[in-house]
């Protein structure tokens, strides 16, 4: 469980970070207008000796960290379900059960034909008139 929740944090955290870099992408991408008042006021909010690039590239590590923790918590989900996997066991279980009850009924009905089989050459064999040697 602390994994989980130490997961949950680390995403939590990635999310944040994703977010403030591209907040900080979005503002070094603006382009100031000079007519309007509160856009020069933002020409001085601009991020310090930080290129887009480097944003950008912070931006995508984020959402690829981002990603990989969902993964891994995804798996995690997975595996701690614990009745989803009792119920798939049971039902591979029952499955390979019935499976084997159709070989058994299959088999069976095999040697019942082949001891008829084997008795219609027995009796064909000792019923016939040309038992013994052949004679010349």
């Amino acid at each position: 469980m602390s994994l989980e929740g130490n997961s949950w944090s680390e995403l939590t955290e990635q999310l944040n970070t994703m977010v403030q870099n591209f907040s900080d992408l979005v503002k070094a991408s603006r382009i100031p207008d000079e007519s309007a008042d509160e856009l020069s006021a933002s020409r001085e909010r601009k991020v310090p000796g930080d290129l887009q690039e480097v944003h950008a590239e912070k931006l995508l590590f984020s959402a690829y960290m981002c990603l990989h923790h969902i993964s891994e918590l995804k798996k995690a989900a997975a595996l701690s379900d614990h009745t989803t996997q009792i119920g798939n066991a049971r039902a591979v279980k029952s499955q390979m059960q019935r499976t084997e009850d159709v070989i058994t009924s299959k088999l069976g009905f095999i040697k019942v034909e082949a001891q008829e089989l084997l008795g219609q050459l027995e009796e064909s064999y000792y019923g016939s008139k040309f038992k013994g040697r052949p004679t010349e």
